[in-house]
């Protein structure tokens, strides 16, 4: 089980809430730190990542529209399905490395912002060895 999260506003009670949840669940303080992939302070931190350097300070949709403007053309993002479409066209093979050295070059520490631990992730992803799946399962199992 991997879980995605978005940090989202400070101070994060809901991200925090998670953390706490799953960790209870199995009965592990670390269990979370094991299985949660997050973007602080949202997911369109790790996508933005397929154009540019740049990193989001806010979660907020109007604070982030000028960035999603300047490099998919989509005006006035606001997060409905049609721009989400629009958006996702411009996520692709050929920028697809672009965005994984970005996102490993992010802090992976979840409190701050403009970061994630989607870079740690990736390179497990593209890993021929996948023992890390069960090392995930043996520390959330502890």
């Amino acid at each position: 089980m991997l879980v995605f999260c978005d940090t989202e506003k400070k101070p994060h009670e809901q991200y925090e809430d998670i953390k706490r949840k799953i960790n209870v669940f199995h009965g592990v303080n670390t269990a979370a730190d094991a299985v949660i992939i997050f973007g602080n302070p949202c997911t369109m931190q790790i996508i933005s990542k397929h154009w540019t350097d740049e990193n989001l300070k806010s979660p907020a949709k109007p604070v982030n529209a000028p960035l999603i403007k300047k490099y998919t053309g989509v005006e006035n993002y606001k997060g409905r399905a049609d721009q989400i479409e629009e958006v996702m066209e411009y996520v692709t093979v050929e920028n697809y490395k672009d965005m994984s050295r970005r996102v490993k070059d992010l802090d992976s520490d979840d409190s701050v912002t403009g970061s994630s631990n989607f870079g740690k992730f990736i390179k497990l992803f593209e890993s021929d060895d996948s023992r890390w799946i069960e090392k995930i399962n043996m520390q959330i199992e502890e």
